[in-house]
């Protein structure tokens, strides 16, 4: 094992992790502390060989493994163990000259700490111990992961990492065909029967059922979302529904699912019938739950759409009316004018009156005064209602789906039952004591007949509308769903909470739940100290008439030395193709030995290496796999198919993508322009042309009928992506934010995170703050933000005028363990982030839980506005690291080229393949563009010139029209 690896942590393709340099001393404590015992057995070692078997003996009792190069170890680990062995501080290691030398030290070291050697007889234990443990349908991941533990409590030295693999791949693929004869048991005739139909194109279709099935949704339309409908009836009627799943592990299960979704109906045809039927009842079992949860977006987005259109109608409608109105008011007011003014004692007849004004134009303009007041007392209403009739085409059935509701919120079940029983004949009209309390206040005007019976079509229209809210919030819910579940059944569960609840206080050094009210305000007290402190001086913000008032802080100029440095480096790097330029960087990575089928095994089609470099560049830069193939020679459409299929999807592009980014980590160089601690985070909107279920209006770049998806990414301080996330523009970007930080699956121990407005709400800042993240946003209208204070009765002087506001420090008491619950659950990634931020979102403020997090976020809002007010670095440091994202932009559009740089697919899976691919080269370049600028600087250094860091830090790495992304592919091989 190299000295910077590190084995039982996470890891991709079973390959070792660099050891990051930046632990904590309690870690390094923890893992690097000799016993006297150690000691003692140590002082038997010459002394300049000391510190070396210090690390052996360490390395193995806490990895299982010997490490080959010591010097890549951590100076700071290195100078703990001389001290602890009373030896001097030292820069470099003492290595072993003799082989021998280091096999008896082995030796010794193995019997000191009773290890023994992995032999013949330990990979029998190991094997039928695998063989258990794969029975339980434990995927070869984890399996790995626990065969290091296993070997590890045995006290066995670890084989290299190559026969572990082996071993684990060859033992689930034997026991896991075991496992699909078990499941393929428990399923009934009829269910193989509709899995076998699910296979066939039916008379009149040109698809099979399991085809359309895998596709992901188009937009919310009447016609779609019947057909999805259609598609859950047809599923539910195959019985799957009593397939008893709960005894297959749901990571096994959804190992299957993704399985099946790579092969097409005549590839599952020709497994055997254990694994045919194994893989099509896991596929089914999510799909189900896939199904409904895009049939809840299906209707979310068609009750916007229908919300967003009559709003539309209603504005078109209001601005010709407010013309006629205010020509109806003047002439309606001159003729009461006239009636005032007319002599008292002279009779006023029509006739008189018809003389003075125009008959046909005072009614014609009492009738638009009267058409203007309904409109605006109901004519949003009334438009709405005329959308009923297209509504009920689906809604139905839609009514059908097997909710439930969260307590408390009963009344809208007894609705959703009401007209379930008026559709079914069983009722012929809605009851008088129907509940109404949750029809929209547009509507409420027009749920009453003349008579006051209520009338089924506003009624329906506003349970439809509050139905979409309720789902958001998870009042309502699915809970066969995946996303759509009770808002606890994303949690982790109660006795795992239980069981691990104090560990879970002591990582983060959260206050116990007696201790948090203290706490925070000492906390806050501390912090509105220091700001009053630095308040003034600065000059950036004032306190005028007990309102916030802020200037523009002077905008950093750019040295000439750095402009005419970055002219340089820009003149110097030369002109690479796209594929040569990966191909150098994966020499240097190895980035590209990430790219591996599902089932983890090494096989690769012929020419895999040429044909994978076309199929990444294909997606990067949208030409697709028809044009790529014309582009490169020797590589037809179907092998770029078969790859992408197979091998290029967005879990393999992350952990290459992660490796590049770890990598570039380490560069030197890197290093200048950050630790890697910092990060922010940014949509990027591209246009889409397909039909997609993800797409969304997005007036402001794209007018009002053109839709467009967002494309989210988390970039870092060293420049590097290390997430990517295809999301709607629909909702705020605020949702997206904690996906990436704790989704990071990279080296960069990030630490504080920023985003523009609409990255942040205060629940954010609240997760944040339990996750142990430093959030700090620009926020747009600064001046204009509440502010609060945790205690009404303090004086918190200059800034008493702001802090007019008390957050509720008690109901965060009171939720602090659920808190802390649904923190923990984040950083286990339970549920995806987006998910339970926006249930919190959507429930506040009716939910106790939600409005403790938005009171505490109201709390860490406040002490970072008044840090942001009167701390010049801090929003210096905040400006820049938005500017690095936002200048980082500029790259995948250059790389994104083709099709006018529009997505013309509108499945989810295509979108993420050409996006992670899209980030993964974004990062290659990011990484080939560090070393040569380092080159080049060096260059300069040597030729005498003066090039400080502190200029560098100016110097941009992502300069990028050097870089070449389209032409003809591989030339040089011609």
């Amino acid at each position: 094992m190299t000295t910077n690896e590190e084995f039982l942590n996470q890891r991709q393709r079973y390959q070792p992790i660099k050891l990051p340099q930046d632990f904590s001393d309690e870690e390094m404590a923890r893992d690097w502390t000799l016993s006297d015992a150690d000691k003692k057995e140590l002082s038997k070692y010459r002394k300049n060989s000391r510190i070396f078997i210090a690390i052996q003996l360490c390395a193995l009792r806490l990895y299982g493994r010997f490490m080959a190069e010591v010097n890549g170890l951590s100076p700071r680990i290195v100078n703990y163990l001389n001290n602890q062995l009373g030896l001097p501080p030292s820069l470099t290691l003492p290595t072993l000259d003799r082989e021998a030398t280091f096999s008896e030290y082995r030796k010794n070291i193995l019997n000191y700490l009773g290890f023994s050697k992995y032999d013949d007889e330990a990979q029998a234990r190991l094997q039928k111990w695998l063989e258990q443990q794969a029975l339980q349908a434990n995927l070869p991941d984890e399996l790995f992961l626990r065969a290091e533990r296993y070997l590890l409590a045995e006290r066995v030295e670890l084989p290299g990492a190559s026969v572990l693999e082996r071993l684990v791949i060859s033992v689930c693929a034997e026991t896991h065909e075991q496992l699909f004869e078990v499941l393929g048991d428990r399923l009934t005739p009829e269910l193989r029967t509709a899995i076998d139909n699910l296979l066939v194109v039916q008379s009149g279709d040109q698809r099979s059922l399991f085809y359309q099935l895998k596709e992901y949704p188009p937009s919310a339309t009447i016609s779609s979302i019947q057909s999805y409908l259609e598609r859950y009836r047809t599923l539910e009627e195959t019985g799957i529904g009593k397939l008893e799943a709960q005894c297959v592990d749901p990571a096994f299960i959804d190992y299957l699912y993704k399985l099946a979704v790579r092969y097409n109906a005549r590839d599952i045809k020709r497994f055997k019938e254990p694994k045919r039927y194994a893989m099509m009842a896991c596929f089914l079992l999510e799909t189900r739950k896939g199904l409904l949860d895009s049939l809840v977006k299906m209707h979310d987005q068609f009750i916007m759409d229908m919300l967003r259109k009559a709003k539309h109608i209603y504005e078109m409608k209001h601005r010709e009316f407010r013309k006629r109105h205010k020509k109806a008011l003047d002439t309606v007011l001159d003729t009461t004018q006239l009636i005032i003014d007319w002599p008292d004692d002279k009779p006023l007849h029509k006739t008189d009156l018809w003389q003075q004004v125009s008959e046909k134009q005072l009614l014609e303009s009492i009738s638009d005064l009267h058409s203007f007041k309904r409109l605006e007392e109901r004519g949003y209403g009334d438009i709405l209602l005329g959308r009923y009739p297209s509504l009920r085409k689906y809604f139905a059935e839609f009514i059908q789906l097997p909710f439930a509701v969260k307590s408390g919120t009963e009344p809208l079940m007894n609705v959703i039952n009401l007209v379930r029983q008026l559709d079914a004949g069983i009722l012929k009209k809605i009851p008088d004591n129907a509940p109404t309390g949750f029809i929209p206040q547009e509507l409420r005007r027009s749920y009453k007949d003349k008579d006051g019976n209520i009338k089924r079509n506003a009624w329906e229209l506003g349970l439809a509308i509050a139905m979409k809210e309720a789902l958001r919030s998870g009042d309502l819910y699915l809970p066969q769903s995946k996303q759509h579940v009770s808002f606890w059944d994303l949690m982790l569960d109660e006795r795992y909470w239980q069981a691990n609840r104090e560990a879970t206080y002591e990582a983060p050094q959260q206050p116990y739940q007696d201790a948090v009210k203290s706490t925070l305000t000492l906390q806050f007290h501390q912090a509105v100290s220091k700001a009053e402190k630095c308040f003034g001086p600065d000059m950036f913000a004032e306190i005028k008439d007990g309102k916030l008032k802020l200037k523009k802080d002077d905008k950093a100029e750019i040295p000439d030395a750095v402009i005419r440095l970055q002219k340089v480096i820009d003149a110097s790097l030369p002109p690479i193709r796209i594929e040569q330029l990966l191909m150098e960087v994966d020499r240097l990575t190895g980035f590209s030995r990430h790219f591996i089928p599902l089932q983890k095994h090494q096989s690769r089609p012929a020419d895999f290496y040429k044909t994978l470099i076309a199929a990444m560049i294909s997606q990067a830069t949208n030409l697709g796999v028809v044009a790529m193939s014309a582009s490169v020679k020797g590589v037809t459409v179907d092998m770029l198919r078969h790859v992408l299929q197979f091998y290029v999807r967005e879990e393999t592009n992350k952990n290459a993508s992660a490796e590049i980014v770890n990598q570039h980590h380490q560069l030197p160089f890197s290093e200048i322009h950050g630790s890697g601690t910092l990060s922010s985070s940014d949509a990027q909107r591209f246009k889409i042309r397909a039909d997609s279920l993800l797409a969304s209006y997005y007036p402001r770049y794209y007018g009002y009928y053109e839709k467009a998806i967002g494309i989210y990414t988390h970039v870092s301080d060293q420049y590097a992506v290390y997430s990517t996330k295809a999301i709607s523009c629909s909702p705020r970007e605020a949702l997206y934010v904690l996906d990436g930080l704790l989704e990071n699956n990279s080296i960069l121990k990030i630490r504080e995170h920023t985003t523009d407005t609409h990255g942040y709400t205060e629940i954010v800042f609240a997760l944040c703050y339990l996750l142990g993240y430093y959030f700090m946003p620009r926020i747009r209208d600064l001046k204009d933000q509440q502010l609060y204070k945790v205690d009404r009765n303090v004086n918190h002087g200059i800034f008493n005028p702001l802090l007019n506001k008390t957050a509720d420090i008690d109901i965060v008491e009171e939720q602090w363990e659920a808190m802390i619950h649904v923190a923990q659950s984040l950083k286990e990634r339970t549920a995806p982030a987006h998910v339970i931020v926006q249930r919190l979102t959507n429930s506040f403020p009716a939910d106790r839980l939600s409005r403790a997090f938005t009171n505490l976020g109201r709390i860490i809002k406040t002490e970072y506005i008044l840090r942001y007010i009167t701390d010049k670095p801090l929003r210096q440091t905040v400006q820049l690291q938005l500017n690095k994202g936002e200048y980082r932009h500029k790259l995948p559009r250059w790389v994104f080229f083709a099709n006018q740089g529009e997505f013309t697919t509108g499945d989810y899976e295509e979108i993420m393949n050409k996006a992670s691919c899209l980030s993964l080269v974004s990062n290659a370049i990011l990484y080939w563009n560090t070393s040569r600028i380092s080159d080049i600087v060096e260059g300069l250094r040597n030729q005498g010139e003066i090039v400080d860091d502190e200029t560098l830090t100016h110097i941009s790495l992502l300069p990028y029209k050097h870089v070449l992304p389209n032409g003809t592919y591989f030339i040089e091989d011609e």
